[in-house]
Protein backbone atom coordinates (compact mmCIF):
# COMPACT_ATOMS: atom_id res chain seq x y z
CA UNK A 1 0.00 0.00 0.00
CA UNK A 2 1.32 3.53 -1.36
CA UNK A 3 1.23 6.30 1.25
CA UNK A 4 -1.65 8.41 0.73
CA UNK A 5 -1.08 11.93 -1.43
CA UNK A 6 -2.06 14.80 0.53
CA UNK A 7 -2.67 18.48 0.34
CA UNK A 8 -3.64 21.18 2.29
CA UNK A 9 -5.94 24.12 1.61
CA UNK A 10 -4.61 27.51 2.98
CA UNK A 11 -6.29 30.76 2.76
CA UNK A 12 -4.77 31.92 -0.22
CA UNK A 13 -5.28 28.90 -2.11
CA UNK A 14 -8.08 30.57 -4.62
CA UNK A 15 -5.45 33.55 -5.75
CA UNK A 16 -8.58 34.68 -7.82
CA UNK A 17 -10.37 38.22 -6.21
CA UNK A 18 -13.60 37.37 -5.09
CA UNK A 19 -16.52 38.44 -6.93
CA UNK A 20 -17.53 41.84 -6.20
CA UNK A 21 -20.47 44.00 -7.36
CA UNK A 22 -20.32 47.64 -7.45
CA UNK A 23 -23.52 49.48 -7.71
CA UNK A 24 -24.10 53.20 -8.99
CA UNK A 25 -27.77 54.30 -9.13
CA UNK A 26 -28.98 57.59 -10.11
CA UNK A 27 -32.74 59.47 -10.20
CA UNK A 28 -34.31 62.76 -10.89
CA UNK A 29 -31.06 64.88 -9.67
CA UNK A 30 -28.02 66.12 -12.10
CA UNK A 31 -25.65 67.08 -9.44
CA UNK A 32 -25.08 63.77 -8.01
CA UNK A 33 -25.55 60.14 -8.05
CA UNK A 34 -27.81 59.03 -5.77
CA UNK A 35 -25.63 56.27 -4.58
CA UNK A 36 -21.86 55.47 -5.67
CA UNK A 37 -19.36 53.25 -4.13
CA UNK A 38 -15.90 54.75 -2.99
CA UNK A 39 -13.62 52.17 -2.45
CA UNK A 40 -12.88 48.64 -4.01
CA UNK A 41 -10.06 45.70 -4.37
CA UNK A 42 -8.54 44.92 -7.52
CA UNK A 43 -9.17 42.66 -9.58
CA UNK A 44 -13.02 41.37 -11.56
CA UNK A 45 -15.40 43.32 -10.71
CA UNK A 46 -19.69 43.66 -12.08
CA UNK A 47 -20.34 47.22 -12.25
CA UNK A 48 -23.77 48.06 -12.12
CA UNK A 49 -25.32 50.92 -13.31
CA UNK A 50 -29.31 51.80 -12.34
CA UNK A 51 -31.08 54.67 -13.59
CA UNK A 52 -34.80 53.60 -12.90
CA UNK A 53 -38.27 54.75 -11.07
CA UNK A 54 -36.72 52.27 -8.33
CA UNK A 55 -33.53 54.44 -7.62
CA UNK A 56 -35.56 57.70 -8.02
CA UNK A 57 -35.94 58.46 -11.06
CA UNK A 58 -39.73 59.67 -11.84
CA UNK A 59 -39.10 62.21 -14.57
CA UNK A 60 -37.39 59.48 -17.30
CA UNK A 61 -33.79 61.53 -17.61
CA UNK A 62 -31.21 59.87 -19.11
CA UNK A 63 -27.31 59.46 -17.66
CA UNK A 64 -24.24 57.89 -17.73
CA UNK A 65 -21.65 56.29 -15.99
CA UNK A 66 -18.38 57.11 -17.70
CA UNK A 67 -14.68 56.11 -16.32
CA UNK A 68 -12.75 59.15 -17.86
CA UNK A 69 -9.69 57.93 -19.84
CA UNK A 70 -8.08 61.31 -21.36
CA UNK A 71 -6.72 62.10 -17.85
CA UNK A 72 -3.31 60.62 -16.58
CA UNK A 73 -4.31 61.67 -13.33
CA UNK A 74 -6.24 58.70 -12.71
CA UNK A 75 -6.24 55.18 -13.61
CA UNK A 76 -7.53 55.15 -17.62
CA UNK A 77 -7.22 51.21 -18.19
CA UNK A 78 -10.84 50.72 -17.48
CA UNK A 79 -12.98 52.15 -20.78
CA UNK A 80 -16.33 52.19 -19.30
CA UNK A 81 -19.74 54.28 -20.74
CA UNK A 82 -22.94 53.79 -19.58
CA UNK A 83 -26.19 55.10 -20.39
CA UNK A 84 -29.08 54.53 -18.94
CA UNK A 85 -32.45 55.25 -18.52
CA UNK A 86 -36.06 54.37 -17.22
CA UNK A 87 -37.34 53.87 -20.68
CA UNK A 88 -34.46 52.27 -22.10
CA UNK A 89 -35.10 48.48 -23.00
CA UNK A 90 -33.04 47.05 -19.69
CA UNK A 91 -35.60 49.20 -17.73
CA UNK A 92 -32.30 51.47 -16.78
CA UNK A 93 -30.36 49.18 -14.97
CA UNK A 94 -26.87 47.67 -17.15
CA UNK A 95 -24.29 45.90 -16.56
CA UNK A 96 -20.58 45.56 -17.35
CA UNK A 97 -17.52 43.31 -16.09
CA UNK A 98 -14.59 45.11 -16.04
CA UNK A 99 -10.96 44.47 -14.11
CA UNK A 100 -9.91 47.30 -11.74
CA UNK A 101 -6.48 47.93 -10.98
CA UNK A 102 -4.91 49.73 -7.91
CA UNK A 103 -5.11 53.29 -7.98
CA UNK A 104 -8.10 55.79 -8.43
CA UNK A 105 -10.54 56.11 -11.22
CA UNK A 106 -12.53 59.08 -12.55
CA UNK A 107 -16.26 58.45 -12.94
CA UNK A 108 -18.75 60.95 -14.18
CA UNK A 109 -22.26 61.83 -16.66
CA UNK A 110 -21.71 62.70 -19.96
CA UNK A 111 -24.81 64.17 -20.44
CA UNK A 112 -24.79 68.23 -21.33
CA UNK A 113 -25.45 70.26 -17.93
CA UNK A 114 -24.99 67.28 -15.71
CA UNK A 115 -22.37 67.39 -13.06
CA UNK A 116 -22.31 64.52 -11.45
CA UNK A 117 -19.10 62.91 -10.77
CA UNK A 118 -16.31 60.93 -8.34
CA UNK A 119 -13.92 58.74 -7.50
CA UNK A 120 -13.30 55.40 -6.77
CA UNK A 121 -9.88 54.05 -5.07
CA UNK A 122 -9.08 50.63 -5.68
CA UNK A 123 -6.53 48.82 -3.01
CA UNK A 124 -4.29 45.82 -3.91
CA UNK A 125 -5.95 43.81 -1.47
CA UNK A 126 -4.68 41.46 1.13
CA UNK A 127 -2.48 40.22 -1.70
CA UNK A 128 -2.79 36.41 -1.07
CA UNK A 129 -0.62 34.06 -0.32
CA UNK A 130 0.76 31.96 -3.58
CA UNK A 131 3.07 29.66 -1.92
CA UNK A 132 1.51 26.14 -1.45
CA UNK A 133 1.85 24.93 1.96
CA UNK A 134 4.68 21.92 2.82
CA UNK A 135 2.58 18.82 3.48
CA UNK A 136 3.69 15.22 4.70
CA UNK A 137 2.34 11.84 4.91
CA UNK A 138 3.46 8.65 6.62
CA UNK A 139 1.38 5.46 7.40
CA UNK A 140 2.52 3.26 10.45
CA UNK A 141 1.22 -0.13 11.64
CA UNK A 142 2.25 -3.53 11.50
CA UNK A 143 3.89 -4.85 8.60
CA UNK A 144 3.84 -8.60 7.14
CA UNK A 145 6.93 -10.08 6.04
CA UNK A 146 6.36 -8.91 2.27
CA UNK A 147 5.63 -5.26 4.13
CA UNK A 148 1.77 -5.32 3.78
CA UNK A 149 0.17 -3.73 6.36
CA UNK A 150 -1.82 -6.18 8.65
CA UNK A 151 -4.64 -5.51 10.31
CA UNK A 152 -5.10 -1.91 10.31
CA UNK A 153 -2.38 0.73 9.63
CA UNK A 154 -2.65 4.77 10.62
CA UNK A 155 -2.48 7.57 8.39
CA UNK A 156 -0.68 10.60 9.69
CA UNK A 157 -0.71 14.14 8.10
CA UNK A 158 0.76 17.28 8.21
CA UNK A 159 0.68 20.26 6.69
CA UNK A 160 2.61 23.80 7.70
CA UNK A 161 2.55 27.32 5.92
CA UNK A 162 3.94 30.32 6.98
CA UNK A 163 2.45 32.27 4.76
CA UNK A 164 -1.72 32.34 5.73
CA UNK A 165 -1.61 29.40 7.55
CA UNK A 166 -3.20 25.95 6.75
CA UNK A 167 -7.24 26.10 6.63
CA UNK A 168 -7.65 22.25 6.29
CA UNK A 169 -5.85 19.00 5.43
CA UNK A 170 -7.18 17.00 2.67
CA UNK A 171 -6.22 13.42 1.39
CA UNK A 172 -7.26 10.25 -1.51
Amino acid sequence: MAAPAAYAAWSGADNTAAAQVLTWTAGDGYTGYTSAPTTAVAGPATIVFENSAATGNTTGMPHTLTFDTSNTDYNTDVSLNIQASPSDSSGGRHTAEVTLTPGVYRYYCVMPGHIMSGELTVTAGSGGDTTAPDTSASVSGTKDASGNYVDSATVTLSATDSGSGVDKIEYA
